[in-house]
């Protein structure tokens, strides 16, 4: 029997590289959208995250980046102890964003990899310098904010369809995540988004001169 485990262990299966959808691209809007708020606000380090989010996600690897990601040393990619191998990283990402809606258990998550719940939640640490609740929980509230700009869905149903159980709750994960209510992030980010809308069909207007006679 443990023969047969690690021979499935060793031999994975290689899936395909992820390719973002249409949901993926409204994150990754929604993820530029907030570096430029931050840069605007001089906050070029949080800013600079936001990018990395959006470029990740370009890349496939939805939410795989922390909130503060930590600088790597001469650019090279580093390998944690006790990480989840690529191809668990890949499955695992694909179920919770498959399971947003439905209460998502970290036995269920375990048992997907067939780990046992403590080295799960060792291993996911290590992958993602967060806990599986928290990395559920913030990627909830960013699929939100992705809805928030592209839908004109209120608040309660946008809850509903993130998985979370009522407006309430989403208003009090959202501001200890976000820093501010979702009421108000969505007004000023659909403000900034739609100056920058306007700026750019006025530059790209053509300008007509008036010629003299």
């Amino acid at each position: 029997m443990a023969t047969s485990a690690l021979a499935a262990d060793a031999v994975p299966v290689r899936a395909p590289a992820a390719t973002p959808d249409v949901g993926d691209f409204s994150v990754v809007a929604t993820r530029l959208v907030e570096a430029a708020c931050l840069a605007r606000d001089g906050d070029c380090e949080a800013a600079k995250a936001q990018i990395a989010r959006a470029m990740a996600l370009l890349r496939g690897e939805p939410s795989s980046i922390p909130e503060s990601p930590r600088p790597l040393k001469g650019g090279a990619r580093e390998v944690v102890h006790g990480a989840l191998v690529a191809w668990k990283k890949r499955r695992l990402i694909a179920y919770i964003d498959a399971h947003l809606t439905e209460p998502v258990r970290v036995a269920d998550l375990a048992q997907l990899l067939d780990l046992s719940e403590s080295y799960f939640n060792r291993a996911f640490r290590s992958t993602f310098q967060t806990s599986a609740h928290e990395y559920l929980t913030r990627r909830r509230i960013e699929v939100a904010q992705s809805l928030m700009l592209r839908t004109r869905e209120p608040l309660c149903s946008i809850a509903l369809r993130c998985g979370l159980s009522d407006q309430s709750h989403f208003t009090r994960v959202f501001r200890r995540i976000v820093g501010e209510t979702p009421w108000a992030w969505r007004r000023s980010r659909l403000a900034e988004f739609e100056d920058w809308s306007t700026g750019v069909s006025r530059r790209a207007l053509p300008q007509h001169g008036v010629s003299a006679g």
